[in-house]
């Protein structure tokens, strides 16, 4: 019998940062973690397990994908993301210094440290109005 992924939710986010933003401290964050838990703890235990230590990884490149959707004036732009063993060494040293945290306050931090804010660009004209600009002036 295949044993179900446990999945972290309704958490506040709180309870993965020691600071979160203001925009975000009023409300309610569910997080979906489908791995043995998200603790620090559990991300050490598995030191010289690469093939788990991917898994975490796939993990946080989804959820950076997901801010970037959720978020398009500020985003993590491609090649700024640390992976692979930077990431592993990131997420050592975030849990080193936060070992009552998680890997997703982890993530967090990732984003919280690699987003740009990007200007706003203005939509493209709606048809009608690109048949209106594209059509000659009326002379008079």
């Amino acid at each position: 019998m295949r044993k179900m992924p446990k999945v972290l939710s309704a958490l506040p986010l709180g309870f993965f940062l020691l600071t979160p933003p203001a925009s975000m401290a009023q409300q309610q964050v569910n997080v979906f973690f489908p791995f043995e838990n998200a603790s620090c703890a559990t991300w050490s235990k598995y030191a010289g397990n690469r093939g788990i230590r991917q898994q975490y990884e796939f993990w946080v490149l989804g959820f950076v994908s997901g801010h970037n959707y959720a978020n398009p004036g500020r985003q993590v732009p491609t090649g700024k993301l640390p992976v692979s063993d930077q990431l592993y060494g990131y997420l050592d040293e975030y849990c080193h210094d936060n070992p009552n945290s998680s890997v997703i306050g982890g993530a967090f931090r990732l984003i919280e440290q690699f987003r740009e804010t990007t200007p706003a660009q203005k939509p493209p004209p709606a048809k009608k109005d690109a048949a209106k600009a594209a059509a000659p002036a009326a002379v008079k």
